[in-house]
């Protein structure tokens, strides 16, 4: 009798050697299938060893008999060129046909052995490849959601488990009132049952099996959560299976924990099944189909735990990165904006509409929006850029930035005081020519009558010139007739305390009261205008990420124009960022209809369309962004009536 581990097997014998079939037959204590093959089309596929005589080798070769059952170990009378095949010459005795049998049964048995270790070596490799794989996805994944799904999806794939879910420990969630950190539900899945999810929060303690899991820092493996041992400190919450009629079997708890090796959150594994395939949709079949997590997988599980919290913290921590800049962005926004409080909120309504109508037209597949497509990252890149768009501003002097009149209030108030010198002047001069009459007895009433007159006339004179200065202050279109006015006004020569002659208005005051449309000199404009410049200067110094380095390209270009008629630097229409085109229409039309203008007017909505379009037949702004504009009626996320 060969030895226990050999007749254990299930083996196929098979004889084209009459003696030998006739003596395995009489006796066979191998414990295997004994079948008489006569030619190779006998031979069964898994037919363990083959025993052939020479008639048989002469009939059909060696060749074809190993292409019946290439796996056999073969058994010959003569000497063939095969190493593999073990020789048993002709006559010999039935011991050592026996002896060359257990040999052959021995080296099948080494054989599938190998076998075996070698298909648990190609799993292990396949598992860790997988684990690598699995490992380069999560570290290269952003979206934060999407992260945690992907790390539950390929966990209950490496598990070969029916569901799992995700917990994170939320310690900001900590204060005086409520010392521990929470507990946060953040995701589960169920390959058997579908159902909503919304994430809970609890309290982190000990008295669940993912809050023991993360409290302490060890791995649960539950065979069956419903038998737990009557010492466990936790206990298993049935209400989702009462609730959904599923049956939770077997559990393994994973902590995942950081490079600092804290504990950030657990894995939880729920039913391991026998195949992925199979859907615990019943009670029973959950019963029938789950097993438990054997300690093999558990290092495999474990390691994608780790990988899992070390992408989470990543995440996390690039999150917090983001908020920290953008609180940064929209603390320096509101910082420039203290300097020209006019236009408070002009930015960030900026922000907001060029956000959404680059959302809209995401969403359009017609005309120049079919291949135009904004990601999450370029969606962010075109927020920036519009949120900072006036950032220079900064290198602005400020009584240019917040110039509201054309003549700045000290000169107008030094205007106005020139105007009452004078009239206080001409009261004394006619003061004065009445005492002397008086004195000398001269002043009849006639006289007086006619000194009042002229007195008055000058005086009024003067108020006609104080009204007209004070209209053509005003950054309105000027009005016909007023140049001639200012002139006479620059020409009425006065005298000041000191006794120097000049006009009531200098040359440069006559400049500024003479612009036709707004408040600013041409000279005042052109340092207005350099803000695009500064803002293209002061947002190259930033160290942008790739995903972000095109902010200062983009916020630089919002006052080109498609015919090349805009600045700084005169670029027409495929050289302009299509950003700073969406930028573009929505930055003339909250100029337009911004409501804390000191020195315009809100123009009201149908006016402010009307202005737009006529930028379009100018050739200045996009035809297909205004359509959008206008037609997706983006500005109402505005509060425009």
């Amino acid at each position: 009798m060969i030895d226990s581990t050999i007749g254990a097997a299930s083996f196929i014998i098979a004889c084209s050697h009459q003696k030998s079939y006739d003596c395995l037959s009489r006796k066979n204590d191998f414990e295997t299938a004994i079948n008489f093959a006569s030619s190779p089309e006998y031979i069964l596929l898994n037919t363990s060893i083959i025993i052939l005589d020479q008639a048989a080798l002469n009939q059909f070769s060696l060749l074809n008999w190993k292409k019946a059952c290439s796996t056999a170990i073969f058994i010959i009378e003569h000497p063939v060129d095969d190493d593999e095949c073990i020789l048993v010459p002709t006559g010999i005795l039935e011991v050592f046909l026996r002896s060359a049998l257990i040999k052959a049964l021995n080296h099948l048995n080494i054989k599938q052995q190998l076998e075996l270790s070698h298909r648990d070596l190609q799993h292990d490799h396949e598992q860790i490849s997988r684990l690598l794989d699995v490992g380069q996805a999560l570290s290269a994944e952003r979206d934060h959601d999407v992260l945690l799904a992907r790390i539950l999806k390929e966990s209950r794939l490496l598990a070969c488990c029916d569901a799992a879910s995700i917990f994170l420990i939320d310690r900001h969630a900590a204060n005086e009132s409520h010392p521990a950190p929470d507990l946060v539900f953040k995701l589960t899945q169920n390959d058997s049952i579908d159902f909503h999810f919304q994430e809970q929060r609890f309290g982190l303690d000990n008295r669940s099996v993912a809050g023991y899991s993360a409290l302490t820092g060890e791995i649960i493996n539950l065979d069956d959560v419903y038998d737990l041992p009557a010492s466990s400190i936790y206990q298993f919450n049935a209400s989702f299976d009462q609730s959904m009629n599923y049956r939770t079997c077997s559990m393994l708890v994973i902590p995942m924990r950081n490079h600092q090796g804290q504990v950030i959150g657990v894995i939880q594994f729920i039913n391991r099944k026998r195949s992925i395939s199979i859907s615990l949709s019943t009670p029973d079949i959950a019963l029938r189909e789950t097993i438990g997590f054997d300690q093999k997988i558990i290092p495999i599980l474990q390691a994608l735990a780790s990988q899992a919290a070390v992408a989470i913290e990543n995440n996390v921590l690039i999150d917090r990165v983001n908020l920290l800049f953008d609180g940064f962005v929209k603390a320096s926004v509101r910082a420039i904006e203290q300097r020209d409080p006019t236009t408070s909120g002009h930015s960030f309504r900026v922000a907001e509409l060029t956000c959404a109508l680059a959302e809209t037209a995401n969403k359009c597949d017609v005309g120049k929006f079919q291949n135009m497509h904004f990601n999450n990252d370029e969606m962010r890149e075109l927020r920036f850029a519009a949120l900072l768009h006036d950032f220079g501003k900064v290198g602005v002097r400020e009584h240019i930035l917040t110039k509201a009149k054309k003549l700045s209030p000290e000169a107008y108030g030094q205007f106005i005081y020139r105007i009452a010198w004078e009239k206080e002047r001409i009261s004394n001069y006619y003061l004065k020519q009445k005492f002397l009459l008086l004195k000398k007895q001269q002043l009849r009433s006639d006289v007086e009558e006619i000194l009042t007159i002229e007195e008055m006339t000058k005086l009024q004179r003067l108020n006609d010139y104080m009204q007209a200065v004070a209209e053509a202050n005003e950054p309105s279109l000027l009005s016909e007739g007023t140049f001639e006015h200012l002139k006479q006004i620059r020409e009425y020569i006065v005298e000041d305390i000191h006794g120097n002659s000049r006009g009531l208005i200098d040359e440069l005051e006559f400049g500024a009261l003479s612009i036709k449309r707004g408040s600013l000199t041409t000279d005042e404009r052109l340092e207005i205008e350099s803000h695009v410049s500064h803002t293209i200067e002061f947002l190259k110094t930033i160290p942008w990420t790739p995903e972000l380095s095109n902010i200062p390209k983009i916020a630089g270009a919002h006052h080109e124009k498609l015919n090349g008629c805009g600045y700084p630097n005169g670029l027409k229409n495929n050289e302009i960022p299509f950003g700073a085109k969406i930028m573009a229409v929505c930055d003339i039309f909250d100029a337009l209809t911004a409501k804390d203008r000191p020195y315009k007017a809100a123009v009201p909505l149908e006016r402010a369309l009307t202005i737009l379009q006529s930028e379009v037949e100018c050739g200045h702004v996009e035809p297909e962004l205004v359509t959008l504009f206008t037609q997706a009626k983006i500005y109402q996320i505005l509060d425009i009536s």
